[in-house]
């Protein structure tokens, strides 16, 4: 490159040069100033001796005054363009101003031209011809230094594109020597190419992973062997095609992405692609390394390499696999602690809310044997042995209730603590109901209690009686409690096919509809027990008792009527636990 540089630098001066010599040995007849001056000089001559013969009578004035106008047109030459520059550089300029002008005032031919009048014409230019003759020998002397500086200089200019032609002659000989070795070079290089290419195509063809390349059309340009292998298609089958004509899996977005990254550039690496051979067979999952083909700079296509994962996919999913099965042997293990934990919580609950248990569930009875025996007092001997009876038979039921409730105290105290089950025989849920009015109309004989039964009712259900005696009891106690004075409490009697159902409603306050979610939670009270007395535990008690028994207890209806619904199983069968 320095040596072709230098070649044309150095032809390029000897270019110059020449044009250079050219130019100035070259003579522009617009610039002989010699002529000019003989001219000029010709000119003064010339009107001298025609002013002489007109001064003889030879002449008239009209040949003078033709004389006179070529005098001038010579001075306006010489006020003009390449003669004005040359006068001023031979230092003459101002006496051609000088002559101009006396020439300028020279006034207009009379029509009678006396011999007098040439005289005095002949007189005013005079001068000019000694001018002229003193310019010419200026001019001529002006110009012979100007050719042989100019000789000198092309002489000069000569002997300096000699040297640049004997410089472009080694330096053509340096070129020629470069390029020859430069061919050999060459040739060398291109044996070693050829021997590289072949050795990667026979590296590409060998080897167990799968590798095709793609120019920049995204038209397969190598597929080899491994690559026929995991896809089940030929090389014939792929060169020279688009990639989504050979497979459907390069038309995956992800891995169309990928391809478009590295023409652009980027090397994209995609694990665990899933590559179906066969609709019918199961797929192939592969790992791609998709990165871009240069060719200096220039990016000219794509290499794609291909290996088969299939058995780190099978270990993953193993060990996937075994990691979900110990996840839930822990969850499961997890839950048993959680439950274990519940329990003994809900112990610890049992002795903090059996006060609560023992004043809310045992209220009812101690009113009703209270009742019986204030009334014996009062009466004293007055009580008939018949009225003694009666009453202390009601007192005595009262405690023998009492006794049962104990036990089914404790049992829903600990329903939380240890699950416990029912002992459901067949039994009539109407007679247990008259027995629990029975002892609320005693408690409460403001508070008038009504039955209804549907048409056909029949009664028997399969429960605990003991479970649903205290269920009919928190039920019954609730609807009274907030039930205005002397207003009804309805029950309502019906059954399905499955259930008996027992509906106990009152004209108590609405239950608002955010209180309704809570209603059957432990301690919970709504916002429309403000002004009565409880402790949150009756309807979590007949809930959860009910579903020991593959029962259940459910809000119905808020308006007009509050009602609750007891419903137990008409047949034995699988129930909550």
């Amino acid at each position: 490159m320095i040596a072709i540089l230098i070649f044309a630098v150095l032809l390029g001066f000897a270019l110059l040069r020449m044009f250079k010599v050219e130019a100035d040995i070259r003579v522009d007849a617009e610039q002989n100033m010699l002529w000019v001056m003989h001219q000029s000089e010709s000119a003064a001559r010339r009107l001298i001796e025609t002013t002489m013969r007109a001064e003889l009578g030879e002449t008239d004035s009209d040949e003078v005054a033709l004389r006179l106008d070529l005098l001038r047109s010579r001075f306006v030459l010489l006020q003009e363009g390449p003669q004005q520059r040359f006068m001023a550089e031979i230092g003459l300029q101002h006496r051609v101003t000088e002559l101009h002008s006396v020439l300028q005032d020279v006034q207009p031919l009379p029509e009678v031209f006396t011999a007098q009048d040439a005289r005095e014409l002949r007189q005013t230019i005079a001068p000019f011809a000694t001018f002229f003759s003193h310019a010419a020998n200026q001019t001529m002397i002006q110009e012979w230094d100007e050719l042989g500086g100019r000789l000198e200089t092309a002489r000069v200019q000569l002997r300096q594109i000699i040297v640049s032609m004997i410089g472009i002659m080694v330096t053509g000989t340096l070129l020629i020597i470069a390029l020859f070795f430069v061919l050999r070079l060459s040739r060398q290089r291109n044996r070693m190419l050829r021997s590289e290419r072949d050795f990667s195509s026979l590296l590409i063809s060998s080897s167990g992973e799968g590798i095709l390349a793609i120019d920049s059309t995204e038209k397969c340009t190598i597929w080899n062997a491994a690559m026929a292998t995991m896809t089940g298609r030929t090389a014939i089958q792929a060169i020279g095609k688009e990639l989504t004509d050979i497979s459907g899996f390069f038309g995956v977005a992800q891995v169309c992405e990928a391809v478009s990254a590295a023409l652009s550039g980027k090397t994209t690496n995609l694990a665990l692609q899933a590559y179906f051979r066969d609709p019918h067979d199961p797929p192939l999952h592969v790992d791609l390394r998709i990165s871009p083909m240069r060719n200096d700079k220039k990016i000219v296509g794509a290499i794609i390499f291909m290996h088969d994962a299939s058995d780190r996919y099978a270990a993953q999913q193993k060990e996937t696999e075994t990691r979900e099965r110990l996840e839930l042997l822990v969850a499961e293990r997890t839950q048993e602690l959680d439950d274990a934990l519940m329990r003994e919580r809900s112990a610890a609950d049992l002795y903090r809310n059996f006060a609560g248990m023992i004043s809310h569930q045992f209220r009812t009875p101690l009113a009703v044997a209270d009742s019986a025996l204030q009334r014996l007092i009062r009466r004293g001997q007055r009580a008939t042995t018949e009225e003694t009876k009666e009453r202390a038979t009601r007192a005595r039921d009262a405690i023998a209730g009492l006794t049962r409730l104990v036990e089914s105290t404790l049992d829903s105290a600990r329903l939380e603590a240890v699950p416990i089950s029912a002992q459901r025989v067949e039994c009539n849920l109407l007679e247990l109901l008259d027995m629990v009015i029975e002892r609320h109309q005693a408690a409460a004989p403001n508070t008038p209690i009504k039955v209804q039964q549907a048409a056909g009712f029949d009664p028997v259900a399969h429960f605990d009686p003991t479970h649903a005696e205290q269920v009919l009891e928190n039920l019954l106690s609730n609807a009274v409690k907030y039930s205005p004075q002397k207003a009804a409490v309805t029950i309502s009697l019906h059954h399905d096919t499955t259930q008996v159902h027992c509906d106990i409603s009152n004209y108590g306050p609405t239950i608002e509809p955010d209180d309704r979610t809570y209603l059957f939670h432990a301690n919970f009270r709504g916002s429309n027990s403000a002004k009565t007395s409880g402790t949150g535990l009756g309807l979590f008690i007949a809930r959860s008792l009910a579903r020991m028994q593959g029962g259940e207890v459910k809000l119905i209806n808020v308006e007009p009527k509050v009602t609750f619904r007891f419903s137990l199983p008409r047949i034995e069968g699988d129930y909550y636990d």
